[in-house]
């Protein structure tokens, strides 16, 4: 069983969640996917049917051929390629194929906001899913499909921010260009009060996602030493892998170190024994991956 995380909702941060729930009354936050709620229900039972879920998966179309294309993917090297749903749940088993679907639905959530602010947004969300995936499998502290479902879901906030303030683009462009000097989510509070991660956490919670899943969300910006431990915690470890992500795609974008990152950077590394030599191997990786693309 895994350790229970000893991160809990700090003071600072619960007036950051509550105030974020204020600011953003009014603003529709997807509601759980029916079809999760029924993967879910049935995954809780004492034995769970898996050609059942198998089958809610495959009568949403669009769902099940995205899912066939991400456990075909080089990411998850399986030994010989997927052919249906049903396959997929053998292969993976049900936690692992819940985690993917739960990150490909909140795409799907999301799908009636475009423009070329979201577009950015998904290509980025996407290519955080791929690197999270890729030190996971490094690290083994968590699966890769966890993984994936994680680095989709850290900036899901930024949809939510998007509906209530109209010139959020600007902003968010504002926090990129000054990461290096500060973290990310204090320029969202300069400017609007509230920030990304309070804004994931609250679609995270909503959604009944893990506890250690939405306090990674909620603290992916934080330049705070959570990583001085011997034991392994669940929320520790999915910081670790959302900050290590983080900087390897500035690194890939030839961006300077963020904030977060000149703090606690090495402390991370240590955390999950990666040399940081290994990170260059990792944007390899990425370039090989984008040529295929």
């Amino acid at each position: 069983m895994a350790a229970e995380t000893t991160l809990t909702l700090d003071a600072q941060r619960a007036l950051d969640v509550a105030q974020t729930e204020k600011l953003l009354r009014g603003v529709l936050i997807p509601p759980r996917p029916a079809l999760l709620v029924a993967v879910l229900e049935e995954q809780g039972r004492p034995e769970p049917d898996l050609e059942r879920i198998a089958r809610l998966i495959s009568e949403d179309v669009a769902l099940a051929a995205s899912t066939l294309k991400l456990v075909n993917s080089p990411l998850f090297g399986l030994a010989r390629p997927v052919v249906d749903i049903q396959h997929a749940v053998r292969m993976l088993g049900l936690r692992n194929i819940t985690s993917l679907i739960t990150g490909l639905l909140l795409h799907q959530a999301f799908r009636n906001q475009r423009g070329a602010f979201m577009e950015r947004f998904w290509r980025k969300a996407e290519r955080m899913a791929y690197t999270t995936a890729l030190i996971a499998r490094w690290c083994a502290r968590v699966a890769s499909e966890e993984a994936y479902a994680l680095g989709l879901f850290c900036d899901c906030g930024v949809p939510l921010l998007l509906q209530q303030f109209p010139a959020y683009p600007g902003i968010y462009a504002a926090a990129e260009r000054e990461a290096h000097t500060r973290p990310f989510i204090e320029v969202e509070h300069e400017r609007l009060g509230t920030d990304h991660a309070a804004a994931g956490f609250l679609l995270a919670r909503s959604w009944k996602l893990p506890a250690d899943l939405c306090q990674a969300i909620l603290r992916h910006h934080d330049a705070i030493d959570y990583y001085q431990r011997e034991a392994p915690d669940p929320t520790v470890d999915k910081l670790a892998l959302l900050l290590t992500a983080q900087h390897v795609l500035r690194l890939y974008a030839e961006q300077p170190p963020a904030a977060e990152w000149q703090t606690v950077g090495a402390s991370v590394l240590a955390y999950l024994g990666i040399e940081e030599a290994a990170l260059f191997q990792l944007i390899r990786l990425l370039r090989e991956s984008n040529e295929k693309a």
